[in-house]
C-alpha cells in the first residue's frame, strides 16, 4: 500500500493533462454559460443555499444550507459558538482549551472529536485520517472563513460514506488582478491572554496570492489550562487561460494544550475551577498542501481535481486524576499518533439535454499512521517518551470510490438519483505488544465494499418556495480500535460490521414578507442506525466492540431568519433555529438498554440571536444557544460511588455571547470588542468516564483591526 501515493500522484497528472477546449469552465471563478444563466435566474427559494451546480458538485436534492459570516463581528479566539450560531442541530460539547473539536448531530454517536460529522476546509476532509482515525484535531483561524456550507442527507454521496452531515468552511482566498491590500488584527483578553490574525492578498494579471498567519494563546483561570494555537498559510491561484486555472495552497498549525482535567460532581459543586490534572497536555501539529485544477472539456463538461497531501502529529502526555492533596500518580502515559495521508478527488461535470446535470468521478485515498505508546516515572519527563514502551503499531488503509450522480430537471421538478461504490482495506501490525495481553501480536488485514444509494427530489413551488426531499444510505467506517485494539485481550475478535444510516428527510424553505426579507427552512427527518458498535465490559477489565443494537432518530428542524430593517441601508437579523428530536434505542444486545435515549441527544437544541450591520460597516452581535438536558451514557444511568459519582444527565444551560465591530472613520481601523459567556454561567456540555468537562467562564477581550 506504500506505492499508493505514488499512484494518486500519477493519476491527478493524467486527469490534468486533458487538452482545454474553447469553453469557460463551470466553476464558482470560471463558469459555464449555462450554469451561468441558471444562477442569474435564481429564484428567491434558494437565497440561503448553495447553488445547484458548483465546483463539480451538485448540491440540488438534499437539504443544504449556505451560512455567510459576514453577517456577524469576526469571531476572536476560534470560538465554535459563534461560528455555528446558524448551524441548526449541531451539538456543540465543549472543552475549555482547542485540543479537541467536539461535535455530532441530531444524536448520532458520542460527539467526542467529532467522528461522526464530516468537517472539510475548501471541500477537502480535514480529519487526522478519514478511515480509521475520523477525529478533528484542527480548524482555520475564523477570520479566514467566510462562509459555511452545511449538507445534510445524501451528502456521503458527495464527499465519502458518512452517516452524518458535512460542514464544509470556505475560506477567503486569493483572487486574480486583486489589488494589494492587508489587515491586521491585534486582540487582548480579560485573563491574560491575546490574539493576532495578519493577512495579505496580491496579485496580477491572471494571477492572485494570499498569505496569513494567526496566533492565540491564553488560559481559562485553572491550574494547567494555557494554550498557544499558531497557523500560517500560503495560497497562489493562476488563471491559465478562459479555459482553465491552478490552485496551489498550503497551510501550517500547531496547538499545545495543557489540560486541567475533569471532575466528579462534588469537585464540580465545590469548586469548579479545581484543576485535576496538573501535568497533562497534547500537542497536534499539522501541515496541509493542496493543488487543484479545474478545466473546460469540449462545449458543456468542466473537470475538477483536487490533489491533496497531509501530515499530522498527535503527541498526548496524561497521567490519572487527583484530588488535591492525594498522592501524585505513578507514572504518565505517553501516547503519539502520527498520520501521513494522500488523496485524490477528480470529478467531471456536464451539462446535457435541455436542462440536466451529470457529476462523475472517484476517490483514491492512502494513509500510513504508525502508534507508539510508553511510561515514565517522571510526570513532566524531559522527552516526549516514557522510558518504558507499552505498544507500537503500524496502521495503513487504502480507499477508492466511485460515485455518480444526476440531476434531471422537468419544469419546476429536479430528481437526484446518486450511486457511490466504495472500496477499502486496511491494515494493522503490531511490532510491539502490550505484554499484559496473552494473545498473539496483532498482523490482520481488513477489507470491505460497500454500494450506496440515494435519491433527492425538489420543486420549485413558486419564485419564494421550494419542497424538498432526500432518501439516502451512509455508514461509519471501521476505526483501528475497531478492529484491532491494543489493549483488548479480545482484539482478534474485534471485527464488526460498520454501523448503517438509512437517512430520510422531507421539508421546505423559502422566503416571505417585503422583498423576501423572512427566510424559512423547516423539514422532517427520520435516521434510523443499524448495527452501532459499542465497547462490552469482558471478564473484568478486557474490552470487546461488538455490534450492540439499534436506534431511530427522528424529529423536526426550522431555521428562521429576517431582516428587521428591510429596504434601508442598516441590516438588523433576528434568527431563530432549532432542532427537536425523539431518539431511542431500538435493539441491544443489553436489553436494559431498549428505550433508553441515546448518549448526548438531547431532545431540543436551540439558537437565537441578533445580528445588526450599520452602512459604515458597524457590527453587533448578541447569539445564545440552549441545550436542554441530555444523557452521556447510553444506559442513562449515573456512575461511580461517594465522592467520585458523576451524575445521570447533564444538564439543561444557556449560554449568550456578544461581539462587536466598530469601525474608526478615516482611520482604516476597526475597534473589536466582545463577551464570551456574557452570563459568567457555571456549566459543563460534554462528561466522559472520568468526570465533568467544566466549559469556559466569561471572558472579555478587545482590540483593534488595521486595514491597508
Amino acid at each position: 500500500m506504500r506505492t499508493l501515493p505514488i499512484t494518486i500522484v500519477s493519476a491527478f497528472a493524467i486527469a490534468s493533462s486533458t487538452a482545454p477546449q474553447a469553453t469557460p469552465s463551470a466553476d464558482d471563478r470560471v463558469k459555464l454559460e449555462t450554469v451561468e444563466v441558471r444562477a442569474a435566474a435564481a429564484p428567491r427559494a434558494d437565497r440561503d443555499a448553495p447553488p445547484d451546480v458548483e465546483d463539480g458538485k451538485l448540491n440540488a436534492g438534499r437539504k443544504a444550507t449556505r451560512i455567510a459570516l459576514d453577517e456577524q463581528p469576526a469571531i476572536a479566539g476560534d470560538n465554535y459558538r459563534q461560528l455555528l450560531a446558524r448551524t441548526p442541530g449541531l451539538l456543540l460539547s465543549e472543552q475549555p482549551v482547542p485540543s479537541h473539536y467536539n461535535v455530532n448531530y441530531r444524536g448520532l454517536g458520542d460527539p467526542h472529536e467529532s467522528e461522526f460529522v464530516l468537517f472539510a476546509v475548501d471541500g477537502v476532509p480535514v480529519l487526522s485520517d478519514w478511515f480509521g482515525y475520523p477525529t478533528l484535531y484542527f480548524t482555520p483561524a475564523s477570520q479566514q472563513v467566510v462562509e459555511i456550507d452545511f449538507l445534510r442527507g445524501a451528502s456521503g454521496l458527495l464527499y465519502g460514506p458518512q452517516p452524518g452531515p458535512v460542514v464544509n468552511l470556505i475560506r477567503r482566498g486569493p483572487e486574480p488582478g486583486s489589488a494589494t491590500s492587508g489587515r491586521l488584527d491585534l486582540l487582548g483578553f480579560g485573563n491574560g491572554g491575546g490574539a493576532l490574525y495578519a493577512e495579505s492578498s496580491f496579485g496580477g494579471d491572471g494571477w492572485g496570492g494570499f498569505a496569513s498567519a494567526a496566533q492565540h494563546r491564553g488560559d481559562v483561570d485553572r491550574v494547567n489550562s494555557d494554550f498557544r494555537v499558531s497557523s500560517g498559510r500560503l495560497s497562489a491561484l493562476w488563471q491559465q487561460d478562459g479555459n482553465a486555472s491552478w490552485w496551489v495552497d498550503a497551510s501550517a498549525y500547531r496547538s499545545g494544550s495543557n489540560e486541567p482535567g475533569r471532575l466528579t460532581l462534588a469537585q464540580f459543586l465545590a469548586n469548579p475551577m479545581l484543576s485535576t490534572t496538573p501535568d497533562n497536555r497534547i500537542d497536534i501539529d499539522r501541515l496541509d498542501l493542496r493543488v487543484q485544477h479545474q478545466r473546460a472539456i469540449g462545449e458543456a463538461s468542466q473537470l475538477t481535481a483536487k490533489l491533496f497531501h497531509w501530515t499530522q502529529d498527535r503527541w498526548s502526555r496524561r497521567a490519572t486524576n487527583r484530588s488535591p492533596g492525594a498522592a501524585a500518580p505513578a507514572f504518565t502515559t505517553y501516547d503519539r499518533q502520527k498520520f501521513d495521508v494522500t488523496g485524490l478527488d477528480t470529478r467531471v461535470l456536464t451539462e446535457w439535454g435541455a436542462d440536466h446535470s451529470l457529476a462523475w468521478g472517484g476517490t483514491l485515498y492512502a494513509s500510513n499512521s504508525p502508534r507508539t505508546q510508553s511510561r515514565g516515572a517522571s510526570l513532566r519527563g524531559p522527552g516526549r517518551e516514557g522510558e518504558t514502551p507499552r505498544f507500537a503499531q503500524d496502521r495503513e488503509n487504502a480507499y477508492g470510490a466511485v460515485f455518480l450522480e444526476n440531476a434531471f430537471r422537468f419544469g419546476d421538478w429536479t430528481l437526484v438519483p446518486g450511486l457511490r461504490q466504495e472500496r477499502v482495506v486496511m491494515r494493522i501490525e503490531e511490532p510491539l505488544k502490550l505484554a499484559s495481553l496473552r494473545r498473539a501480536a496483532i498482523e490482520r488485514s481488513f477489507a470491505r465494499s460497500e454500494t450506496l444509494l440515494g435519491i433527492g427530489a425538489t420543486r420549485l413551488l413558486d419564485r419564494n418556495w421550494r419542497a424538498y426531499a432526500n432518501v439516502s444510505q451512509g455508514y461509519r467506517p471501521m476505526r483501528y480500535d475497531d478492529i484491532g485494539n491494543p489493549i483488548a485481550e479480545l482484539a482478534t475478535t474485534n471485527d464488526p460490521d460498520p454501523a448503517r444510516a438509512l437517512n430520510r428527510e422531507i421539508g421546505l424553505r423559502g422566503r416571505f414578507g417585503t422583498a423576501g426579507a423572512i427566510g424559512l427552512d423547516v423539514s422532517l427527518f427520520r435516521i434510523d442506525l443499524e448495527d452501532r458498535i459499542e465497547q462490552r465490559l469482558v471478564g473484568a477489565s478486557d474490552v470487546e466492540r461488538i455490534n450492540s443494537g439499534d436506534a431511530r432518530h427522528q424529529g423536526l428542524e426550522f431555521a428562521i431568519e429576517g431582516n428587521l430593517l428591510a429596504g434601508d441601508e442598516d441590516a438588523l437579523l433576528l434568527y431563530l433555529n432549532g432542532s427537536l428530536l425523539d431518539a431511542r434505542i431500538t435493539h441491544s444486545a443489553s436489553p436494559a438498554l431498549v428505550g433508553n435515549r441515546p448518549q448526548y441527544a438531547p431532545e431540543r437544541i436551540l439558537r437565537a440571536g441578533l445580528l445588526w450591520r450599520g452602512e459604515g460597516g458597524h457590527r453587533l452581535a448578541l447569539t445564545g444557544t440552549y441545550v436542554s438536558e441530555q444523557f452521556w451514557q447510553d444506559s442513562n444511568l449515573g456512575s461511580g460511588s461517594g465522592t467520585s459519582i458523576l451524575p445521570a444527565t447533564i444538564p439543561a444551560t444557556t449560554v449568550w455571547d456578544l461581539a462587536a465591530e466598530w469601525p474608526l472613520a478615516g482611520k482604516g481601523a476597526v475597534l473589536l470588542a466582545g463577551v464570551k459567556n456574557l452570563g459568567d454561567r457555571v456549566y459543563s456540555t460534554r462528561i466522559r468516564s472520568d468526570g465533568i468537562e467544566v466549559a469556559t467562564p466569561r471572558q472579555a477581550y478587545a482590540g483593534i483591526r488595521l486595514m491597508f
